[in-house]
């Protein structure tokens, strides 16, 4: 009775998993990677989060970590290899998490490794559904074709996030979470009354004109909401496709290229090409020599060029100060730039970087002048 009772309380509706993983050069393939990193969020029928999981995953081959691994991860090769064993990390999330409904991704590749490893440390997985949130959100946000980056996907729905916390499986599974629920709620909002033929043995959901819905039984089709995507639910290859799955009025960028397809990351610094990226960012700038000053909605900042690459970074000194009309404004505390932290060499992740940081911090400062507006009516109150 007492674990009947153990396990009713430790059923989870969903699990947002991530997994940041070592790729040995020279190989793709899936039976190749290694997991160094988990992290799980649980949520229950509610979609509060009830328990949290994060552990690094020692590699048993020291041999094969690839160095591009240690610098996207941002995790040390030391931290690396003092994880613990892939056994002992899969065996803790069966005990930690016996029982859920759901296991929500971002990629199917990262499904597909932890399913590997669940399997091949010989743990059993509950029935549940899996949902790739990429794929949902390309066919509710997207044209149902391409890919929409992690990253892109959080600006569009407006989560905020720190550009240096990405691919840290505790930061990552996170922003999943928030991403999903932001997303299912606005997306269950917006298609209320819309309702799919769905086959239960599949799980394939058709609009009632679709060509297969025809050569289905009755008994094995179910009336299901549109919303049903975000429980596992996929639409066929036919219906996803169609505009009707459309909801969301984003912009999706499912590749790093400009309106003539050239990959912006591969741009060497002409005068034409950094035109090229401050445009595609929104950024005012000028260039004298191999120096060019960036002005963003919220800061200035100095990019200083040698031979191609981005070789220091300053941004200007600012610090938020009060006004009598309770307004936050950017007010300079002392003449001159300080020296920020190079996130890497090539132009456009600077500027990228850039468009991340200056945007979270317009972000904040409306926040904080929205706070500050309600004190002041507080005490005029008093």
């Amino acid at each position: 009775m007492g674990n009947e009772t153990r396990s009713e309380t430790e059923q989870f509706e969903y699990l947002f998993l991530d997994l940041e993983w070592n790729q040995p050069i020279g190989t793709t393939e899936l039976t190749d990677r290694a997991a160094v990193q988990i992290a799980i969020v649980a949520v229950d029928e509610a979609m509060n989060p009830v328990k949290s999981f994060s552990r690094a995953i020692r590699l048993r081959n020291p041999e094969s970590l690839n160095p591009h691994t240690v610098k996207i991860i941002h995790m040390p090769e030391y931290n690396i290899m003092q994880g613990r064993s892939r056994e002992e990390v899969m065996e803790s999330v069966r005990q930690t998490f016996p029982a859920y409904k759901h296991i929500v991704v971002w990629t199917r590749d990262t499904y597909d490794l932890f399913k590997r490893d669940m399997r091949e440390c010989g743990i059993a997985m509950c029935k549940h559904r899996v949902v790739v949130l990429q794929d949902v959100l390309a066919v509710i946000a997207g044209s149902g074709q391409g890919k929409i980056r992690f990253e892109h996907a959080l600006q569009c729905a407006e989560i905020e996030y720190e550009l240096n916390y990405l691919h840290h499986s505790k930061h990552d599974a996170n922003y999943l979470y928030q991403l999903f629920t932001k997303c299912y709620s606005q997306y269950f909002k917006l298609t209320r009354e819309e309702y799919c033929d769905t086959n239960i043995f599949s799980g394939k959901m058709h609009f009632a004109k679709c060509r297969y819905v025809r050569k289905f039984q009755p008994e094995v089709i179910l009336l299901k909401p549109k919303s049903s995507i975000f429980m596992g639910y996929t639409p066929c290859k036919v219906c996803a496709c169609q505009v009707e799955w459309k909801r969301f009025d984003w912009i999706v960028l499912t590749n790093i290229q400009g309106k003539n397809g050239i990959n912006l990351r591969n741009l060497y610094p002409t005068e034409k090409n950094i035109e090229i990226l401050c445009k595609y960012f929104h950024m005012s700038y000028s260039i004298c020599d191999e120096i060019v000053f960036i002005r963003t909605d919220f800061a200035r900042w100095i990019i200083y060029l040698s031979e191609g690459k981005v070789s220091k970074l300053l941004h200007e000194n600012y610090k938020p100060s009060k006004s009598e009309y309770s307004k936050k404004q950017k007010k300079k505390c002392m003449e001159g730039y300080h020296k920020q932290k190079l996130p890497s060499q090539n132009l456009y992740e600077v500027l990228r970087y850039i468009d991340s940081h200056d945007s979270s911090m317009v972000k904040r400062m409306a926040k904080k002048s929205r706070l500050e507006h309600l004190f002041e009516q507080v005490e005029q109150e008093a």
